[in-house]
């Protein structure tokens, strides 16, 4: 029997050595637990790891657990087969699909992620959505450490990332990811939470680190398969002498209160209004939509609705919730009033004993 709330992380990495730590420091501040997968790395990613192990690290686990002779090819189908197992296996109340070169808030200031996680289970909802800020490097000056403290321009993520139904309950029952590459989690009578949560993303953090993230760590690793399937699309187009810097005057300056105001407007109901006038105009460039295609964007709008009614309930209860809260501080001003009126008149008497 779990005596607390726990979520659980399950993060996998590949020569991530510059943020490791400062990911999995996040994520245990944060209050949540992280089980990490571990690409057979060939830098220090699992040297900078080890320090948080038994503080909230659970484990480090070599994936795969037998070096394929050819070389280690970057097998993403059988990495989220592997999260699909440790959520069916580790003990806790929710799951996160982590990346790790990704961090992720509560979109409340003052709520940390692991508690803001915990409200929306109380609330009912099962599943929790994030937007993602790209962070790109726009100097050459990043080695390593926490990237959000070096990082102030961000862009919105294309329209392969937008999609992060990444957090979900357990209930004990299985769970897919391989379906969707990772992008949504697949669980019974899924209840996506409305409002979604802050991810801040950091997939190139200089000019030497993205060549090499690019053309040597991934595109040379790709399964065929799975670039079949439209994975790993981020980087094609990408030419070899690429310029990875980007010009501040094309990023937005971070602002996190403006960030938190713009996650309570985009909630995922305006999100999914968005996939779906999205998907309708480039089915309808190519010329008509094939029969999935149609049934997809039929299920989305169903969710679609369901997701309006259940922002709708959400709006609903803060709403008395904001009520209640005028109500107690008006009853206990008036208690404060009536305590002024005594202090008052306990002193008149006393300078009449005078």
């Amino acid at each position: 029997m779990k005596s607390s709330f726990r979520t659980i992380a399950l993060l996998a990495a590949y020569n991530e050595a510059d943020v490791i730590s400062a990911v999995i420091g996040h994520l245990i501040e944060s209050g949540v637990e992280v089980y990490l997968i571990d690409n057979r790395s060939t830098d220090d990613t699992v040297s900078e790891a080890k320090p948080w192990l038994k503080k909230g690290l659970l484990e480090i686990e070599e994936f795969p657990a037998i070096a394929a002779p050819e070389g280690n090819p970057f097998d993403w189908t059988g990495i989220l087969r592997r999260k699909e197992e440790l959520a069916a296996s580790l003990d806790a109340d929710w799951f996160q699909h982590h990346d790790a070169d990704e961090f992720r808030e509560a979109p409340w200031p003052g709520m940390k992620l692991g508690e803001g996680i915990r409200w929306v289970d109380r609330l009912g909802y099962n599943c929790i959505d994030f937007r993602v800020f790209n962070f790109p490097p726009v100097d050459d000056s990043f080695e390593r450490g926490d990237p959000r403290e070096h990082f102030r321009y961000w862009s919105e993520a294309g329209e392969f990332d937008r999609s992060q139904l990444k957090c979900w309950k357990n209930d004990g029952r299985p769970i897919s990811l391989v379906p969707s590459g990772g992008h949504e989690v697949g669980i019974p009578n899924r209840r996506v939470f409305p409002i979604p949560f802050l991810l801040r993303h950091y997939p190139i953090r200089g000019q030497a680190h993205g060549h090499r993230k690019i053309f040597s760590d991934r595109r040379g690793r790709f399964i065929e398969r799975e670039r079949a399937r439209q994975w790993h699309i981020q980087y094609d187009g990408i030419e070899e002498g690429a310029s990875f810097l980007a010009d501040p005057a094309t990023l937005r300056p971070f602002d996190l209160d403006q960030v938190r105001l713009e996650l309570m407007l985009d909630n995922a109901v305006t999100r999914h209004e968005k996939w779906l006038a999205d998907r309708a105009r480039n089915e309808a460039e190519r010329g008509g939509e094939s029969a999935a295609a149609a049934a997809e964007l039929g299920k989305r709008a169903k969710d679609l609705e369901i997701l309006a009614e259940e922002r709708g309930k959400l709006l609903d209860r803060m709403e008395k919730t904001i009520e209640a809260s005028q109500a107690r501080v008006a009853e206990l001003e008036r208690a404060l009033g009536r305590e002024e009126g005594r202090r008052q008149e306990l002193e008149r008497r006393l300078g009449e004993d005078r």
